[in-house]
This record gives C-alpha cells, sequence and structure tokens, in this order.
C-alpha cells in the first residue's frame, strides 16, 4: 500500500513537472520580441531621390505603343504580382508560387477598357536580355503569364517598330487570345 501510494505520488509529481515546464516555454514563446531599431529609423530623412520610371528608350516605346492602340489602357513597369496570382490548384503553395514572380515586372501591361482585363504583356528587350540569367528570368516570366493565360510579346529595341506594325502585331495577339 505504501508502495502504490508512493509510486502514485510520483508518478503525480512528474505530471506537474512536464505540464510546469511546457506552460514555461509556451509563456517564453508567446512573449513579443523587443523591437530593436534598425539603421536608418532613427533618421528623419532617408537617402533617397525620384528617378525616371523608364529609359529614353522605353519613353519613345510608350509614345509609340500610345499612338498605335489608343484605345487600350498602357501601364509601364508593372510587378507581375500586380497581374497573376496563384491559382487554386497551388493549394497551401500559394506563397511559393508568388515569391516566385514578385520581383518581376513586366515593361508594358495592355489593359481592356474596362480596367481591370489585361490583354497583353509587352518586353522591350535590349542587350541586357542577351545573358543567360537574364534569359532564365525572361523564361520564367513568359511561363507564368502564359499559366495564367495572359499572351507576351516582345520587341527589340534595337529594332524598334513603327506605329503600324505594333498596331498590327498587338491586334493580332489579342485577337489570337480573345477566341
Amino acid at each position: 500500500m505504501l508502495f502504490g501510494s508512493l509510486f502514485l505520488f510520483a508518478a503525480l509529481g512528474f505530471i506537474c513537472f512536464i505540464v510546469l515546464i511546457k506552460v514555461k516555454r509556451s509563456t517564453k514563446s508567446s512573449r513579443r520580441p523587443v523591437d530593436t531599431p534598425i539603421r536608418g529609423d532613427e533618421l528623419a530623412i532617408w537617402p533617397f531621390e525620384p528617378m525616371p520610371l523608364m529609359t529614353d528608350t522605353e519613353v519613345l516605346f510608350f509614345r509609340k505603343l500610345q499612338q498605335a492602340v489608343p484605345e487600350f489602357y498602357i501601364f509601364s513597369q508593372v510587378q507581375l504580382s500586380r497581374v497573376i496570382e496563384p491559382n487554386d490548384e497551388a493549394g497551401t503553395d500559394k506563397r511559393f508560387w508568388f515569391n516566385r514572380i514578385c520581383r518581376q515586372s513586366v515593361d508594358y501591361v495592355l489593359v481592356d477598357g474596362d480596367a481591370q482585363t489585361t490583354l497583353l504583356a509587352i518586353e522591350l528587350d535590349d542587350w541586357t536580355h542577351t545573358g543567360a540569367a537574364r534569359q532564365k528570368a525572361d523564361d520564367k516570366k513568359d511561363k507564368a503569364l502564359a499559366s495564367a493565360g495572359i499572351p507576351i510579346l516582345r520587341f527589340h529595341a534595337e529594332r524598334m517598330p513603327s506605329v503600324d506594325i505594333l498596331r498590327h502585331e498587338i491586334l493580332k495577339v489579342i485577337e489570337t487570345y480573345s477566341t
């Protein structure tokens, strides 16, 4: 009887000890970390200045686009994550797929008159697109857009098309993808 009481007392003591450890750990992990200042937080003004949204060549191309397709809205330097998003097939991996595109952008996005329907992405490729790393990034961008059903049209900056050719190529792609 004495042995049974001692065993019961020891078992209860052990259980209480385990519960105390778990409670102590959970209160430590639920505490908010102290906000540690990050370099620059103490500055009243940060060292930034405005910069041009587009290069001179991109501005020239933008103006040609405006003339070629005045019936559409044209946005420049648009993040892919503002144009496409992971669909339901991504399941619990939506953040993974978002991270695959979140730092990429397209030079121009053509949007229908409703201001919500993306019709086409347009890239103006120059000499910087010849490197292997850049081509890999372009392939990734093309694949993401194609997966979402958004066509991408690429033009070479060195062979800047005329307004008429731009219009013809853009309308041809829109017609192909809208049927």
